[in-house]
C-alpha cells in the first residue's frame, strides 16, 4: 500500500491541487447562501474543500442596520 501511495505521488498531489482549485474558484464566484437550506449545506463541504477557513469567508446572513436620519423638515425617517 505504502508503495502505491509513493509511486503514484504525482497524481495524488496534482488531484488535490485540482479539487483545491476548482472549490475555490466556485466560492470565490458565488454568493454565501443561507446556511439553514439544503444550498448551505452543500456549499459548507464546498467550501471546506477550497481550505476557505476563518475570516476569509461569509456567513451569509446580512445584518442591516437601521438608522434616524434627519430630513429637510426637521423630521427623522428610518433608512436601511
Amino acid at each position: 500500500m505504502l508503495e502505491t501511495l509513493t509511486s503514484n505521488i504525482e497524481i495524488i498531489v496534482s488531484t488535490l491541487t485540482g479539487i483545491i482549485t476548482i472549490a475555490s474558484i466556485v466560492i470565490a464566484g458565488t454568493a454565501t447562501p443561507d446556511p439553514d437550506s439544503a444550498l448551505g449545506k452543500v456549499y459548507k463541504v464546498v467550501e471546506l474543500l477550497s481550505l476557505t477557513v476563518g475570516k476569509a469567508k461569509e456567513t451569509g446572513k446580512k445584518e442591516v442596520a437601521v438608522e434616524e436620519v434627519p430630513t429637510v423638515k426637521g423630521k427623522t425617517e428610518k433608512i436601511k
